[in-house]
């Protein structure tokens, strides 16, 4: 329950009980009116969304007082139910953040039991209960009351299928509008860092609500490892002039060549290590796990490593080895070196 004074309990001053009820009514309708408070469940692995998510909620409730509460922290159950019982008479509603909240997981490490909130599912304030699981634990009875009580946003991972459907979020979010061949350069370009998607999106909407592939291209900051990939593909199908316009893209963006060489050295042992665990029989998930690697990555990676064994994985680390090492030396031009690299590559082909 709620007191009107901040500091005062009302299950120590329970004669504020009728002033309690007198702010309630308030509260719903009159000069003070607004929605009864609202309840929010963030979980997931991707940190970047669940702060995304946070900073959306700061600016839908702007009228509210924020207040944070690390559930991981000692003393985190004091504070929480300070946050969740006081108030103010005339004050407005708080935006309280209850991070870690891993009494929402099967393994509870925070200094918070459930029923800290579950018996305040009442507030009249904002209550935002956030923590980093792959899943809830819905055996909990807690976990339940919560789920029909809360507006409950999964914060995972964006592969590919839920990049796109993200973005399609964005973009009704935003009143933009893109042809089909628009949508789907976007989604191969962009990444799958859901602020950077945001804020592309934000950028093609003010420029047109009905940007051509054109505009799309031009305005559009590609994503660094969606040029990975398409080096790694030049590389494995052996295209040399196809690896070197990725190359030179790379040189636009004022990347040294050297980093050049060693985010795609780094892009060929990654999917030697994919191939060495697709041998051993583990899956997407387990794999991306084990690497502690994105799945939407992982999953382009699997589609790469099953065109080769880990022999010839092996020998495209060994090349680009000796590239590598003959540019610290200095006994290559870091550019020249890079092109010599790609012509031998088309006179393999």
């Amino acid at each position: 329950m709620n007191t009107l004074l901040p500091g005062l309990s009302c299950r120590t001053v329970s004669h504020l009980q009728p002033a309690l009820a007198v702010r309630r009514q308030f509260l719903q309708c009159g000069t003070l009116c607004y929605n009864q408070g609202m309840i929010y469940l963030l979980y997931g692995t991707d940190e970047s969304r669940i702060r995304q998510k946070k900073r959306q909620l700061k600016e839908k409730y702007p009228e509210t007082d924020s207040v944070v509460v690390d559930c991981l922290q000692p003393g985190a159950a004091a504070r929480l139910e300070q946050a969740l019982d006081t108030a103010d008479l005339f004050a407005s509603r708080k935006l309280i953040f209850a991070d870690n909240a891993t009494f929402l997981c099967a393994k509870n490490t925070s200094q918070v039991q459930p029923e800290v909130v579950t018996k305040r599912l009442e507030t009249d304030d904002v209550l935002v209960l956030s923590v980093k699981t792959e899943k809830l634990d819905k055996r909990k009875k807690a976990v339940k009351m919560l789920e029909q009580a809360a507006q409950v946003i999964p914060c995972l991972p964006l592969d590919g299928p839920a990049q796109k459907a993200y973005v399609q979020e964005l973009m009704k979010e935003k009143q933009l509008e893109l042809d089909p061949d628009s949508f789907n350069w976007f989604c191969s370009h962009a990444g799958c860092d859901p602020v950077i998607l945001e804020s592309e999106i934000e950028k093609l909407s003010v420029f047109d609500r009905h940007p051509s592939l054109e505009d799309v291209k031009a305005l559009t900051t590609v994503e660094p490892v969606s040029n990975v990939f398409i080096m790694t593909d030049a590389l494995f199908d052996k295209n040399g002039l196809r690896l070197l316009a990725a190359y030179r893209n790379f040189r636009d963006q004022n990347m040294e060549p050297l980093a050049v060489v060693m985010l795609l050295a780094g892009q060929i042992r990654f999917l030697f290590q994919v191939r060495v665990l697709m041998d051993q029989g583990k899956g997407k998930q387990e794999i991306a796990k084990t690497l502690s690697a994105h799945p939407y990555r992982t999953q382009i990676a699997m589609g790469n490593a099953r065109r080769f064994d880990s022999l010839r994985l092996m020998d495209l680390l060994e090349q680009m080895a000796h590239l590598e090492q003959g540019m610290k030396k200095g006994q290559l031009d870091k550019d020249q070196g890079f092109e010599m690299f790609c012509l031998d590559l088309m006179q393999e082909s």
